[in-house]
């Protein structure tokens, strides 16, 4: 290891043995922990004004996300502190958490009151208005007035989750009063130990999303989920404006097994959690740590999440109970899968077809992605197949060593990808086989669900030029590595993001993902996710080329005619015409992040009753199925015409 390697390890043995000998955080804990973090972050090494007012912003949101206690008045005197935090952190001076605390804690009592006062009101279901749920499109309260009618619409909002899961609105009432008094007692639990816990993660994600301050106990909750290998439901939450919503199904998983019409989708917001047939509970304004914990539990038990989804059939939400049996992922569930198709005008041209949910690898069981591709490979060759679609759709990543070892099986020895740490000459990691395990014509697929590995193995094909990309959008866009270190005696543990992924070519699939050579509508474009959309994402600059063979297997002359015929296949595809209006209106409503404040209908409530009967069905997933995934179906046709070309 070279001694520039070196630095960032002594200072992180440095700064560890500053930390006094007691559990939790101290004040004087802060500033070692500050310069811990910035030791080893890839982009921010000073505390400076730009971090100064991110770590405000955080803060604030931190206390008041849905913007319903501060008023814009409490706002403005916070922001005399907009440059100063980096002052105060020096100076291990923290009266400002106190300040801050203190107006929350008078905002909280004054919302307590109107909260009390509207419980006793009646409320009109039939009245058809709307809640805002984007705090972004929301300003702070200037008024009384304004704050108490925003109180109203989200106390209607709570109460109509209640009343869709068949309670009287006394029933709602008394369950939403024992929520509060939980929340009442919780903020009366927040002392300097906890408001310091809040000050940390609010400076760590304020460097990046990726970058964060774990307490013991969630430390401890991390080593747990660990240890049970994704026992639960196999999804992937994230918590946005008081609500805990589905981000990306884990292939192989419970809710992945679903029939098509429970299965949950990317958006669902989960508003109550219950346990089979207890009382569900609602999970609406609860810390995602604590909905998840709900959530997970031993394998074979049932749990039912009450789901808000938009609608492409009207402008009112569907409200669904999703009933999931808990178990653990089996590795053949989300192993590699392969199968012959025949592509072409007349169906002759023989092609074997691959799905690689994710890059795993089990050591007890011998068996990994790379591994399991490698004999489908050439298993596939054996049956002379004339080309491969490589499908790495909603393929969230995994470990990045398999992706690099699959990239070699298609390209001689050469780079991968590069790493760069903000200190030193990128790193090139290559793959060292100079065999190929196959050479001929190839597609990969992919959409804005693959990530991370995902994307370094779609972007080195695409970098060397040795196959067609074909996707409704760019890709995730996530290109950063973490690292995770426990603190010493107690004090929680640390992820902080060192390094940034580039293409062999010098580009970043950070931010803006790995862009297809010809795009193809799909579902999935409706959901406005990645990379880009997170708060604070880290930005990155081009960096020399590794160098590196073109294969020229695809060119822009070979693009520009796929395209046309796609382009006029399509045209004349009346499911396809169907699929691009369903896809508009979608993406019109489920971006919109308006809630309907109106009661559903009785029929709304039966198609509730009827989606529920098909549990116990079977999903019948098969690993191709073109009759319903029209993407699919061109794509295969997109790569017929390639396999064609690529004869002539």
């Amino acid at each position: 290891m070279s001694k520039k390697h070196l630095i960032p390890i002594v200072t992180l043995a440095i700064i560890l043995s500053c930390f006094k000998n007691s559990e939790g955080l101290k004040k004087s804990d802060i500033s070692p922990l500050v310069n811990q973090f910035l030791a080893m972050h890839v982009q921010y090494h000073t505390l400076n004004d730009e971090l100064s007012e991110r770590t405000l912003d955080n803060l604030i949101v931190s206390f008041d996300y849905g913007k319903y206690y501060f008023y814009r008045k409490d706002i403005d005197q916070f922001n005399r502190y907009r440059h100063k935090i980096d002052d105060f952190v020096h100076a291990n001076r923290y009266e400002f958490l106190d300040e801050i605390f203190g107006v929350y804690r008078t905002r909280v009592a004054e919302s307590n009151r109107i909260i009390n006062e509207l419980m006793k009101t009646k409320f009109n279901f039939t009245v058809d208005e709307k809640i805002v749920v984007d705090r972004d499109k929301v300003d702070y309260a200037e008024t009384k007035e304004e704050m108490r009618d925003r109180w109203r619409k989200n106390i209607k909002l709570q109460l109509l989750n209640h009343l869709s899961s068949a309670q009287s609105i006394g029933e709602a009432k008394k369950k939403l009063a024992k929520k509060y008094d939980l929340i009442n007692r919780r903020i009366e639990e927040i002392n300097q130990e906890k408001l310091l816990d809040r000050f940390m993660n609010a400076f760590s994600m304020a460097l990046d999303p990726h970058s964060n301050y774990l307490t013991q106990e969630e430390n401890e909750d991390f080593a747990i989920s660990m240890k049970l290998k994704l026992e639960g439901i196999g999804v992937r939450l994230k918590s946005e404006d008081g609500f805990v919503i589905v981000e990306s199904i884990i292939a192989g998983g419970a809710a992945d097994k679903l029939p098509e019409a429970i299965k949950l989708k990317p958006g669902d917001k989960i508003i109550a959690v219950g346990q089979k047939d207890d009382e569900p509970v609602d999970v609406v304004d609860m810390e995602l740590r604590d909905v998840v914990k709900k959530i997970r539990g031993p394998k074979s038990t049932e749990v039912r999440l009450t789901i808000l989804r938009e609608s492409a059939e009207g402008n009112k939400p569907i409200r669904m109970i999703v009933p999931i049996i808990r178990e653990e992922i089996s590795l053949k569930d989300s192993a590699a899968e392969s199968q012959i198709v025949y592509l072409g005008k007349d169906k002759n041209i023989k092609t074997g077809y691959i799905k690689l949910p994710s890059f795993y690898y089990d050591k007890e069981r011998g068996k990994s992605s790379s591994g399991d591709v490698r004999a489908i490979l050439l298993k596939l060759k054996s049956e002379d197949v004339r080309g491969i679609v490589l499908d790495l759709r909603g393929n969230p990543g995994g470990l990045l060593n398999e992706a690099i070892d699959i990239a070699g099986f298609f390209i001689e020895d050469g780079p991968v990808l590069q790493i760069v740490d903000g200190r030193n000459p990128p790193h090139v990691v290559n793959d060292s086989d100079e065999s190929i395990v196959y050479g001929g014509p190839m597609t990969v697929l992919i959409d804005r669900f693959s990530a991370s590995a995902a994307e370094i193995l779609a972007g080195a094909i695409k970098d060397y030029n040795r196959g067609l990309i074909i996707g409704p959008d760019a890709s995730f866009g996530k290109g950063t590595v973490q690292s995770y270190n426990e603190l010493p005696f107690k004090k929680g543990a640390i992820k902080i993001t060192i390094s940034i992924f580039y293409q062999p070519d010098g580009m970043s699939n950070q931010l803006n993902g790995i862009a297809p050579d010809i795009k193809v509508s799909d579902l999935s474009s409706i959901w406005d996710i990645g990379e880009k959309k997170n708060r604070y994402p880290l930005k990155w600059k081009k960096i020399p080329p590794a160098s590196h063979r073109d294969f020229r297997m695809v060119s822009p002359s070979i693009v520009t005619r796929l395209k046309g015929l796609s382009s006029a296949r399509l045209k004349a595809d009346e499911k396809y015409k169907k699929l691009r209006k369903k896809i508009e209106k979608y993406r019109t409503q489920v971006n919109n992040k308006t809630i309907s404040l109106k009661e559903e209908s009785s029929i709304e409530k039966q198609r509730q009753k009827e989606l529920e009967k098909t549990f116990n069905k079977e999903s019948g997933k098969k690993l191709i199925d073109l009759e319903n995934d029209l993407f699919l179906k061109e794509a295969l046709n997109i790569s017929g015409d390639y396999l064609n070309t690529a004869r002539k």
